[in-house]
């Protein structure tokens, strides 16, 4: 009689720890990485889905809408700086005032007054240093050889705004020092444009 109530009393322990810790697996908590589960895994099924396209989103570096909005931006923000802005369509080459022709030239420039590579690479991801998404000229007026050109990449997968302005020797492109065009194109990138 005795071995039956200890083995009762045992079964009754046993029965009382498995309801309690199915208590706390599924109350939420706020520490860990075990609430971060059981909060993911109790989302419902349209949420779900919803951070998997923002996942595809994220680790896509350039696409159409990005582009969109990006020549929305220049369109935008170019006529409050006096100038017009030639896109790259990514067909052939955009050629500015000094001669160089864009994308076939990038192998004659340098980035920042070094060799790292430079190439057009239009889903940002590519095998050069900086990956170019997109190209903007805008030719001065007058003779002299001057124009702004821009290429917008990514760069170790950061988006950067670099600027070229030369008129003589190698062209040597640089993080453009306009804010408003480097804020810009890192939010149109980051996708909070």
């Amino acid at each position: 009689m005795k071995a039956n109530r200890l083995l009762h009393s045992m079964g009754l322990l046993l029965v009382a720890g498995l309801i309690l810790s199915g208590c706390t697996n599924s109350s939420p908590t706020k520490h860990g990485k075990t609430a971060s589960s059981s909060e993911q895994s109790s989302a419902p099924v349209n949420q779900s889905s919803s951070s998997t396209v923002n996942k595809k989103q994220s680790t896509t570096l350039w696409n159409d809408s990005k582009d969109q909005k990006l020549e929305q931006f220049i369109n935008d923000w170019a006529p409050s700086m006096h100038q017009s802005y030639q896109k790259y369509s990514g067909q052939g080459n955009i050629r500015t005032k000094s001669g160089m022709e864009y994308p076939s030239d990038f192998n004659k420039t340098t980035v920042n007054g070094t060799n790292d590579s430079i190439g057009w690479a239009p889903s940002g991801k590519g095998p050069y240093s900086y990956n170019v998404v997109a190209i903007y000229n805008y030719d001065r007026p007058g003779n002299a050889a001057t124009h702004i050109t821009y290429a917008f990449a990514f760069h170790d997968g950061q988006p950067v705004a670099l600027v070229d302005q030369s008129t003589n020797g190698t062209a040597d492109w640089t993080p453009t020092k306009n804010a408003d065009v480097a804020n810009n194109f890192a939010k149109i990138a980051n996708g909070d444009f």
